[in-house]
């Protein structure tokens, strides 16, 4: 017999235990040997580096557990509780079902990088652990119960993750899976959701793993006006080019019917015409549904598709059947339409099927199952890494139901209502340097609340900063600085309008100094300048947009920028690295140019790495530097002072 075989669990006791003249005494002497002292077992058990279990019977009561599990779970004395009952704290997450599987096909269940928390309440008590459960049997071969152990992988995960989101570029991140699938099927679906008043959208897209090609699933999220979005998730049948192809045109048919104002049951009557003249197209199926958040309502219609899940703050879940109709161009007839109320707080939640079938499992038991791991999900407080309702929801329906083992894309699309829309910026201050830092944040703080990504919240902060200092540069030229006022709204087709205002009289062009500040306005936003005698109104428009994650790693939020005191030392001889920190701007320029003159002719290399903020003042310097003297620029590609740089076009002067 092979050590480690099934059949190790039906070896018959050691002959000398079945003699009747073998004395208890000896039998106890037989088993220290061949296992230990009953005190030393325990000890060894109880302080052993991974967490043990066992459970027995079908109702899974805890007979045996060490110190890990108790230390882990907050239960000190836990023998004896049924396993239902000691992971109620953690119900929607799944943590009961790897053992019931297990129990029920006799098989070994192995769960890696699972996310748990034992306290729903307290985010900091999420651990992911890896977890091997095992039928254990009595010596007959008879199913016992289950024996398990796992370990406590969060430190490696999170240091994981941070090296993934530390990675230059998407394709770093996502190394596990072959570039040209993703490469593909990022040309073919939306990078980004839009950023609106009162509802917050997050998509993620997962590639099966077993299928190395691009697949037939989309999404899309669309203002079609007046605050109301339109919500789409569909699948062509099949993998490969073919169904990518397929899905690119049912996407783009969709989309432009949706976007000139065609109600939802016409666009799906027309995708349904063109799917039924595309062959690669028949038997798609799609859900499309439109949210209006004045009206508290959601209208859709559903051709064959797994139906939308609607999740209130509390946790309570429904599931809306209505709206339903045949597959894509097979001849099912016209689309028809259902409605029903969403209150403010709750998420609407479309998928695509590969969340919710697994081989030999009925589509209940999976929707159930999205139903109460969502439910949780969304009474759950937010963590570092997914500040958003949705955004979280997302990634634990993924990672809770998916896990490592995704045979099938995976498509995920949510809407939450917000109660209010976050109030317009409104800020007044006087026209003098020392307010545009303060000024700078502001912009910051309320362009992340409304959830843009990071290179919005830059081309923002960036260009309220420049039209702030060219009114303190400008507007008051001769006479006491007054008032500069700031505007920021958010309009209903997902737009950011900022506007800076003053009520004075800007010198005449002869008369001020060239710059890079309306170049910087400019590239970062739509710029509209009104002059008039008492004052000058700049107004600058940008389209918001928040990150669909495609793949397995989200990058981190990177909340508000970091505000470090400014400074620029030596850091290295040979060539002479001058290495500036924090922010770089009219305030503190002054500073870096006098640590650079210090240097005379030499050669020099100005590290920007650690630059926060790069204005407009700073980025005239290091022009005006590299053109009179041997000065060479580093900015890593991400880091602000890069793509400020690549704004102006001065991008080929950094070194490598």
């Amino acid at each position: 017999m092979t050590v480690g075989s099934p059949d190790d669990a039906r070896v018959t006791p050691v002959p000398y235990f079945k003699e009747a003249s073998v004395s208890a005494g000896d039998k106890q002497a037989g088993l220290d040997r061949m296992v230990g002292k009953p005190q030393d077992v325990t000890a060894a058990f109880d302080q052993f580096p991974l967490m043990l279990f066992a459970t027995e019977g079908p109702e899974m009561t805890i007979v045996a557990v060490n110190d890990a599990v108790r230390a882990a779970s907050g239960f000190p004395e836990p023998v004896g509780m049924r396993l239902r009952d000691f992971a109620s704290g953690m119900a929607g997450q799944e943590a009961v079902e790897p053992f019931s599987r297990s129990y029920a096909s006799g098989e070994t269940i192995v769960r890696s990088q699972w996310r748990i928390r034992n306290e729903p309440g307290n985010p900091d008590s999420e651990i992911f652990v890896d977890i091997v459960i095992t039928p254990w049997r009595h010596p007959d071969g008879t199913l016992r119960g289950n024996l398990g152990y796992g370990f406590d992988v969060t430190r490696e995960v999170l240091a994981r993750q941070a090296s993934e989101r530390r990675a230059a570029g998407a394709a770093e991140r996502l190394a596990l899976t072959p570039e040209i699938v993703l490469t593909l099927q990022r040309s073919l679906l939306p990078e980004t959701v839009p950023v609106l008043p009162r509802v917050r959208l997050a998509a993620r897209y997962v590639v099966a793993a077993a299928e190395l090609q691009a697949g037939g699933d989309w999404f899309d999220a669309l203002p079609t006006g007046n605050g109301r979005v339109a919500l789409v998730v569909g699948d062509v049948a099949g993998q490969g080019a073919a169904a990518a192809a397929a899905m690119a045109q049912l996407r783009t048919v969709l989309h432009e019917a949706l976007l000139s104002g065609t109600p939802v049951t016409e666009a799906i009557d027309r995708l349904d015409r063109f799917a039924a003249a595309t062959p690669a197209a028949r038997a798609a199926t799609v859900c499309v549904a439109e949210l209006d958040p004045a009206a508290g309502t959601l209208t859709w219609s559903i051709r064959a598709h797994p139906p939308p899940l609607v999740c209130s703050p509390g946790g309570a879940t429904r599931f809306l059947r209505d709206g339903q109709g045949s597959a894509l161009g097979i001849g099912g007839g016209h689309a028809s339409l259902a409605t029903a109320k969403i209150a403010p707080d709750e998420v609407v939640f479309l998928y695509c099927d590969g969340l919710v079938e697994r081989p030999g499992e009925t589509i209940d038991r999976g929707l159930d199952r999205l139903a109460r791991i969502v439910g949780t999900a969304a009474s759950e407080p937010s963590t570092a890494l997914t500040t958003s309702l949705p955004d979280r929801i997302s990634d634990l329906a993924v990672e809770r139901i998916v896990g490592a083992e995704c045979t099938d894309d995976v498509i995920v699309l949510a809407a939450h209502l917000l109660p209010d829309a976050l109030a317009p910026l409104i800020l007044s201050t006087t026209a003098e340097p020392e307010q545009l830092s303060g000024l700078r944040e502001a912009v910051s703080t309320w362009v992340t609340e409304l959830g843009a990504d990071h290179d919005d919240r830059l081309a923002l902060c960036l260009a309220a900063y420049e039209a702030a200092a060219n009114v303190v540069d400008h507007a008051y030229y001769g006479r006491s600085p007054g008032e500069l006022r700031l505007a920021g709204q958010l309009g209903d087709d997902g737009a950011v309008t900022l506007v800076i205002a003053d009520d004075g009289r800007w010198r005449p062009p002869n008369s001020m100094p060239g710059g890079r500040g309306l170049t910087l306005i400019r590239a970062c936003t739509d710029l509209k300048l009104d002059q008039c005698d008492d004052g000058t109104t700049a107004t600058m428009r940008r389209q918001l947009t928040h990150p669909a994650v495609v793949g397995s790693a989200r990058p981190a939020p990177d909340g508000k920028p970091r505000t470090e005191p400014f400074s620029a030392v030596v850091t290295r001889h040979d060539p002479t690295v001058i290495t500036a920190r924090g922010t770089v701007d009219a305030g503190t320029v002054g500073l870096l140019s006098t640590e650079i003159a210090k240097h005379g002719a030499a050669p020099l290399v100005i590290d920007l790495a650690l630059v926060t903020f790069l204005a407009s003042a700073g980025v005239q310097l290091l022009h005006d530097l590299i053109t009179q003297h041997d000065v060479r620029l580093h900015a890593p590609a991400g880091t602000p002072a890069r793509e400020v740089l690549n704004l102006v076009g001065l991008s080929d002067l950094l070194i490598t």
